[in-house]
């Protein structure tokens, strides 16, 4: 199922509750994975209104981010946020499919994606392209919904925000429609595709999966 239509006519709601602190604590949790590259090129998959990338470069400020997005209005919310946003000198944005990425072979660090594999059509040829890309050894670093029963209390218990309210609400039925992991089914993805050292564990008090990976050096 394409869900790029959708996440371009509802980018300026996607962007109201993607702003809450939760949602960037948890792309802070994701950025930490990637704490010992340094100077490094990183590409944010599905970057969205740019919640994630605007935290990536926060917390690695010697990295050149590239911000990607196959919805352009979800990349205008994020070219409007960065006034806001310090930090932003180091990112460029790429409206692009990541089944197609614009970038030479083994020319990236690093790439994440901050609830976005679970949205792709074609995981297996978005991870080939993510292979491709990446540098021997280069890292994958994912944030993913988690495939068991999560109760409000536990949702309550990372924030009592509206929007984060808002976000759990849209977000556990979307993806189960699209279809969310489990630990072993997210790293036996992972290692079908050809990465290594995958592990995956949970994170967002249960809600969400935080996983990584690197291409074979």
């Amino acid at each position: 199922m394409n869900s790029t239509w959708l996440f371009n006519l509802g980018a300026d709601i996607y962007a109201w509750f993607t702003a809450s602190a939760a949602w960037r604590a948890s792309a802070t949790e994701l950025a930490k994975r990637l704490d010992d590259l340094g100077a490094a090129r990183i590409v944010d998959l599905g970057c969205g209104p740019g919640v994630s990338t605007f935290e990536l470069a926060k917390r690695l400020p010697q990295s050149r981010l590239i911000g990607l997005d196959i919805a352009p209005r979800m990349l205008n919310e994020a070219r409007r946020r960065r006034r806001a946003e310090p930090s932003t000198g180091r990112i460029t944005w790429v409206r692009a499919d990541a089944a197609r990425l614009p970038f030479e072979d083994s020319s990236v660090d690093a790439c994440t994606g901050h609830s976005f594999l679970y949205l792709v059509a074609n995981r297996a040829t978005v991870l080939a392209e993510i292979r491709r890309v990446l540098k021997p050894g280069g890292r994958l670093v994912l944030m993913e919904p988690n495939d068991r029963p999560v109760s409000i209390v536990q949702a309550l218990s990372v924030s009592r925000d509206p929007r984060h309210l808002v976000s759990v609400s849209l977000w556990r039925p979307f993806s189960r429609l699209h279809g969310r992991f489990t630990p072993g089914t997210l790293i036996a993805t992972l290692q079908h595709a050809g990465f290594v050292d995958c592990d995956a564990g949970e994170s967002f008090a249960g809600l969400g999966l935080l996983a990584s990976a690197r291409k074979k050096p």
